[in-house]
């Protein structure tokens, strides 16, 4: 009953399967787009507007991590306003969601999957903002500790690279028109993040070896960022989740 709440009537026959007139049938389940409305007037945003931030935010913060100037700092004032934008987008959303006659269930799963969504670009903010300060400190650091700094960045960039793929993947799940699609999507997101957590795991392995040498700020640095980044990846494996909750939820 509360699908026929949650969609208009010449929508609904497009998302579940249809006992009535239009014949017993099931068309491509590009839920997402249909789901989120609940009303005419009242269309909540497309979920690919975090994709697009969060995919910006990424390659942002890969430029952060290759650079050595004071670029860091204009930079990390991007990715913050990219967060502001999601915080926007958030609130929009929400307020969509619990203005309109859906279910409990389903309204709670959908502001989860917003809530994720918008964690991956708070993520994003908080790892930036941690470059820029070590960044404003670097001069206190002799050579060696400099390089192992790189070498460690060198490994964040490989993470934000699976994880530029990862969203890649979240925008197909998104726009999945039935579940093959979506489950495809979520197999190579989980073997993104298992590749992820190697590189975490072999990145801590080395700055726990690198202990006595470290001064204290770079080891809590390098092991928040890494934590951080890996962090990124699970959540694209919720959001993989939740869709998938969302939709059979819907179809059943």
């Amino acid at each position: 009953m509360f699908l026929s709440m949650l969609v208009k009537a010449e929508l609904l026959h497009d998302i579940i399967l249809i006992p009535d007139k239009y014949g017993s049938r099931m068309v491509n389940a590009n839920f997402l787009k249909k789901i989120m409305v609940v009303g005419e007037r009242n269309q909540l945003q497309n979920l690919t507007q975090y994709v697009d931030l969060a995919e910006k935010s990424s390659k942002t913060l890969i430029e952060m991590l290759s650079i050595e100037d004071g670029k860091k700092v204009q930079l990390n004032a991007i990715i913050r306003d990219i967060e502001k934008k999601g915080d926007d987008i958030t609130i929009s959303m929400k307020d969509q969601i619990t203005g309109g006659a859906i279910s409990s269930n389903l309204m709670d799963n959908l502001i989860t999957l917003v809530e994720t969504c918008d964690d991956l670009l708070d993520k994003s903010y908080f790892v930036s903002r941690e470059i820029k300060r070590v960044h404003e400190n670097t001069h206190r650091f002799d050579d060696w500790t400099r390089d192992f700094l790189r070498r460690g960045y060198d490994v964040c960039i490989r993470i934000l690279q699976n994880n530029l793929e990862a969203l890649d993947q979240v925008r197909h799940l998104l726009e999945a028109k039935d579940f093959q699609e979506m489950g495809e999507a979520r197999t190579l997101i989980q073997k993104l993040e298992e590749k992820v957590d190697d590189l975490k795991d072999n990145l801590i392995d080395e700055i726990y070896n690198s202990a006595d040498s470290l001064p204290y700020i770079i080891f809590v640095h390098l092991t928040e960022l890494v934590h951080k980044l890996d962090d990124m990846l699970d959540d694209c494996e919720d959001i993989g989740d939740l869709v998938h909750t969302i939709s059979v939820s819907i179809t059943r």
